[in-house]
């Protein structure tokens, strides 16, 4: 049974730092986690406990931010400068204080930013001068749990209609249900936590409810309980607010949210895709 445990967002200054290790997340995006990855520098990848995502934070005060034997510091110039594990050598730039008020700021005056705040998978994370105008990106810190997470990819097909998937329907740019692609398309494939309620992410978007109109959109990725979905058992895709339901309309097949029901029309069958 797939248990109904939403994070509550604590801020830095106040959460313990185990010695097991820790994760840096995007306040707004509870679900992603900062990850070193070998080619591409440091990303924004869905939760899963790989050690790519399982770093040792400075306690209090400045020091490291490590990740096995190395250190992590801004590479490179340029606006969005990615982090790259190196030799710990106790430099400015390896220097990291860690706040609720100003963020992840290291010694030579970089701040740990997410590109665009955006919640595509793979999104750059970088280390570029903080700004003076307006606060520094908010992060939360978490123990480290390989167990805790169970990410997936793929995409969802109707139970009572096993040929159509939902997804973003061009023209129109509506989430509805579309024939499923022979080729793997974007438009199609939902990204999300098994284990836990959270968002269903799309490319850099997030599915949305809207309760009062009955409708699904994609929307920015953010913390409200609009954008927290499960995928239960029973195969129903639900929020707090009902069930997702196709609804035919016009001679297009929309998804709407309803009052949840144990009938096939609100019955989807996942399909895991393979990351590109």
């Amino acid at each position: 049974m797939i248990r109904m445990l939403l994070a509550v967002l604590v801020p830095l200054a106040v959460l313990p730092v185990p010695a097991s290790g820790q994760t840096l997340r995007p306040a707004t995006l509870p679900a992603m986690c900062v990850t070193i990855d070998e080619r591409e520098g440091s990303v924004s990848r869905p939760c899963d406990g790989s050690t790519a995502q399982r770093l040792v934070l400075p306690a209090a005060g400045p020091g490291p931010i490590r990740l096995g034997d190395s250190c992590l510091a801004p590479r490179g110039g340029g606006l969005y400068p990615p982090l790259a594990a190196t030799r710990c050598d106790g430099s400015a730039g390896q220097q990291w204080t860690i706040s609720a008020e100003q963020g992840v700021r290291n010694g030579e005056g970089r701040c740990l930013a997410l590109l665009g705040l955006s919640g595509r998978d793979g999104e750059r994370v970088y280390g570029a001068s903080c700004p003076t105008r307006y606060p520094p990106q908010a992060w939360r810190v978490r123990a480290f749990d390989p167990q805790a997470h169970a990410p997936a990819r793929g995409r969802l097909r109707w139970a009572a209609r096993p040929d159509l998937c939902l997804g973003l329907v061009r023209p129109g740019s509506f989430v509805g249900l579309e024939p499923c692609a022979e080729v793997q398309r974007w438009e199609q494939i939902f990204s999300f936590d098994r284990r836990a309620p959270g968002q269903f992410r799309v490319s850099g978007t997030c599915l949305s409810a809207n309760p009062l109109a009955g409708g699904l959109a994609l929307t920015r990725c953010r913390v409200e309980p609009a954008l927290q979905w499960v995928l239960r058992e029973d195969g129903a895709l639900s929020n707090r607010s009902g069930c997702v339901e196709p609804r035919l309309a016009d001679g297009r097949w929309v998804a709407k949210l309803t009052a949840c029901a144990a009938t096939p029309e609100q019955r989807w069958t996942f399909e895991a895709t393979a990351r590109p």
